[in-house]
């Protein structure tokens, strides 16, 4: 455990759009770059991201000037997904479920930062279902994307996102217990109760058509 007397953020998963995330964030961050040019086509032939923008204020179909808010708020909105009424898609998951990988009582409360620890990859796996987690946990970070305008934003820390195709292989991976648990683990079935949990809102994910967005606040 930490010795910090500082209360660790809570984590969540949440569905997001799992057929334009990296898209997305590519044109976002090509924007960024001066070239705007890929962010107004994807809006342009996506008619409820285009909506949903729209709804926040942000009018995007002239540019990125068109719009005030930051690229990491520009992302949770844009990714969030809707259903046939407009309303936002939600994760199917229990509380348990949720409260149990929110704030784990382990180091700075990360769930996969304990994973990422105490667990591997089998030695006979062909697939590496780490390098999945990693992304999860890092991959919106500065040292994966080169910048931190995802990283940091008002409403917390963004940590990294999974597609949909990313989530379906990762459900396959957990479902098929393709992970190893380090022998000197500090919490005995730690990554076992992690790993459980975590399949649970990856299935939801993949069952859905959805990714997966790691943040926490």
């Amino acid at each position: 455990m930490s010795n910090s007397n500082e209360t660790p953020a809570f984590h969540t998963f949440t569905l997001i759009r799992g057929d334009i995330c990296e898209s997305y964030i590519s044109a976002l961050e090509q924007a960024a770059d001066g070239d705007d040019s890929d962010l107004i086509s994807l809006i342009k032939s996506d008619n409820e991201l285009s909506q949903i923008l729209e709804d926040e204020g942000c009018n995007i179909h002239d540019g990125r000037e068109g719009c005030e808010k930051s690229d990491s708020s520009l992302l949770l909105v844009g990714l969030t997904p809707l259903d046939s009424s407009g309303q936002r898609v939600r994760d199917s998951g229990d509380s348990k479920v949720r409260d149990r990988l929110g704030r784990y009582p382990w180091g700075d409360g990360n769930p996969l930062s304990y994973l990422r620890t105490w667990s591997g990859n089998p030695p006979d796996s062909e697939q590496d279902v780490m390098i999945l987690i990693d992304k999860l946990d890092e991959g919106l970070f500065e040292k994966s994307r080169g910048h931190d305008r995802f990283e940091n934003s008002t409403f917390g820390t963004l940590h990294g996102i999974l597609d949909h195709d990313e989530t379906v292989l990762l459900e396959k991976l957990l479902r098929g217990g393709h992970f190893k648990v380090r022998a000197d683990e500090p919490l005995d079935g730690g990554v076992a109760d992690i790993m459980r949990h975590l399949k649970n809102v990856v299935r939801s994910a993949a069952r859905q058509g959805m990714g997966l967005l790691h943040f926490s606040h």
